[in-house]
């Protein structure tokens, strides 16, 4: 049974459409990374590799106005800081890095960073006080993103309402009964959905492509959940195990 469980996991899964994107570059809570997720050095190193359309990164604000690469709410378990981005200074955060042996440098997200985003990039901001959702705007327009290569993810219908005039919106949702038929009727603007791979069936998929809308699956590690969610084939895979999905997609 063992031997059937590892060929099983092993095997790619055909006729899967399905585009392979780094989870916040190179994984969340994978302890196989190279490098630590959300940096430089983790969004080269996916690029790099022969299949990876792009990544997703986690966006933030800090107290100056400044976008940064950074997923948690605190800093303290995963940085030589304590507090949250939103709290901090420009220059308190340049001078961040990651408790990790590399002590890889926390990422600014301007106009260096985003030429290193050579592939499609999923930012997904991570907005905690509505009331800086118009600096926050301003911030990524700033930036002047080409839309044709950059998209957002928001956790909210306001936050959608904000962005959707100036870029490619998905939103983030918990469970595919929150779209309700007045909203995939009423937003042409709404591109698509991120959800994680559990939440959401093959044929719920299959549905919201047949009426225009993308589906962004995420939250896979093991070689099963990878294989399953390929099954399912949504649009784009957030993948924790670059590795794995390449190699069971292709």
């Amino acid at each position: 049974m063992g031997v059937l469980l590892v060929l099983w996991g092993c095997s790619k899964v055909n006729h899967s459409t399905t585009q392979i994107f780094g989870h916040a570059a190179t994984g969340l809570q994978n302890p196989n990374a190279i490098y630590h997720d959300n940096s430089l050095d983790a969004i080269r190193y996916a690029s790099s590799l022969t299949g990876c359309r792009g990544v997703e990164v986690d966006v933030r604000m800090d107290a100056q106005g400044k976008l940064w690469l950074f997923h948690d709410e605190l800093l303290n378990d995963e940085t030589n800081l304590s507090g949250s981005v939103e709290e901090k200074t420009t220059d308190e955060l340049t001078n961040g890095h990651y408790s990790t042996l590399k002590k890889e440098p926390l990422l600014m997200l301007d106009d260096a960073t985003k030429a290193e985003l050579s592939g499609y990039t999923f930012l997904d901001l991570k907005i905690p006080d509505i009331l800086k959702l118009h600096e926050f705007k301003n911030a990524l327009l700033a930036l002047d993103l080409d839309t044709s290569k950059f998209a957002l993810i928001v956790s909210s219908l306001s936050y959608l309402e904000e962005f959707k005039h100036d870029f490619q919106v998905f939103l983030s949702i918990n469970e595919v009964s929150e779209l309700t038929s007045e909203l995939l009727a009423n937003e042409p603007r709404l591109r698509g959905i991120c959800i994680r791979s559990a939440r959401i069936t093959r044929e719920e998929i299959n549905f919201l492509k047949s009426i225009n809308k993308e589906v962004i699956a995420y939250e896979v590690r093991s070689p099963k959940g990878i294989k399953a969610a390929l099954y399912k084939n949504p649009t784009y895979l957030l993948t924790d195990d670059l590795k794995i999905s390449l190699g069971l997609r292709f």
